[in-house]
């Protein structure tokens, strides 16, 4: 479903004043910039909805034209990589070792760390073992030695992003998921404003629509595997080293 289709009237706007029983594209009702913040709210929802159903499996936004996959350079006894500014949560994380091949990270926590200072946890530059997120930062343990491993394009983050937003000027831009659930953001853009307005009627019909359709995209979602996908290419957007 598009974001804006005011030509057929069959875009997640129309539907959402439609089902306020508004004209269809009545500005005055249900200004677009409103649309547009309560979509985006709503289309955020529904995403948090799909990872939380999902469990193993690597979803995301279909807009996006590259996968999200970020490569950065190593620097000799650099500690701190700054993540994507894109970056919602972080799946996986390799180092390109000096013979040029790829090796796992392992996650760690500060809390993991007993009877020893943060500082002097493997505190000597070598092949870096562990990562930990801070933040917005990828802190490598121990800090590469890059007599010990490629420092050129060496850091590869496997992570999920944030959606591809709507704008008042998007019109034939769709959700990124699958579009037999599109409509949970004309009905979500719809309940808010039936909320606003004290519409008691279509509060209790669309948080019920919504409900049902949340089942059947549960269902989908939470029922596919993980599969190996083949011929990634890196995001554009890399990691910016932090000195």
């Amino acid at each position: 479903m598009k974001f804006n289709d005011s030509s057929a009237n069959l875009g997640i706007c129309q539907d959402a004043r439609s089902l306020l029983g508004f004209a269809v594209n009545d500005t005055g009702s249900y200004p677009l910039a409103d649309l547009v913040r309560n979509s985006n709210s709503w289309y955020r929802r529904v995403n948090s909805w799909i990872w939380n159903m999902t469990g193993k499996w690597e979803y995301d936004d279909e807009n996006f034209t590259t996968l999200p996959i970020a490569t950065t350079d190593l620097v000799n006894s650099q500690q701190d990589y700054s993540l994507p500014s894109t970056a919602q949560k972080v799946f996986r994380v390799e180092i390109k070792d000096i013979n040029g091949d790829w090796y796992e990270l392992h996650p760690i926590d500060q809390s993991d760390i007993k009877n020893q200072a943060m500082s002097e946890f493997y505190e000597t530059a070598g092949r870096p073992v562990y990562f930990d997120l801070i933040g917005n930062s990828i802190l490598l343990y121990p800090k590469p030695d890059t007599t010990q491993i490629t420092a050129t394009a060496g850091l590869n983050v496997y992570f999920s992003r944030e959606i591809n937003e709507f704008t008042t000027s998007s019109t034939s831009t769709e959700p990124g998921f699958n579009a037999d659930f599109h409509r949970l953001i004309s009905m979500g853009s719809a309940l808010d404003r039936a909320l606003s307005n004290g519409m008691n009627d279509k509060i209790t019909y669309l948080r019920q629509e919504i409900n049902l359709m949340k089942e059947d995209l549960n269902h989908y979602y939470g029922s596919r595997n993980v599969v190996k996908r083949t011929n990634m290419r890196a995001s554009d957007e890399g990691i910016v080293g932090k000195y």
